[in-house]
């Protein structure tokens, strides 16, 4: 079985979620299915910690696995930062 693939290289804009993984697959994500990323100011969709296999914001509470990625899976409801923002 082979390991799965690692993270290369990200980018985020104010509308999508850029992965390069070291398999030579580009995952491209709306951040529709990402509504804390949508939502975040691009100085806090920005502040991106990058691991191997996930992806952090730690001032937004939010992580995204590789899986995740792969699959489409909705992170982050929206609800989360419109709290945080109230009580940050």
């Amino acid at each position: 079985m082979n390991p799965p693939p690692k993270i290369l290289s990200t980018e985020i804009t104010a509308t999508e979620l850029k992965v390069k993984l070291d398999s030579g697959i580009t995952v491209i994500m709306p951040l529709e299915h990402v509504p804390t990323l949508l939502l975040a100011i691009e100085k806090e969709r920005q502040d991106m910690e990058v691991f191997d296999h996930s992806l952090h914001w730690e001032k937004l509470d939010c992580d995204m696995s590789e899986e995740g990625l792969l699959t489409g899976e909705k992170k982050c409801p929206a609800s989360d930062i419109l709290i945080w923002r109230e009580n940050g």
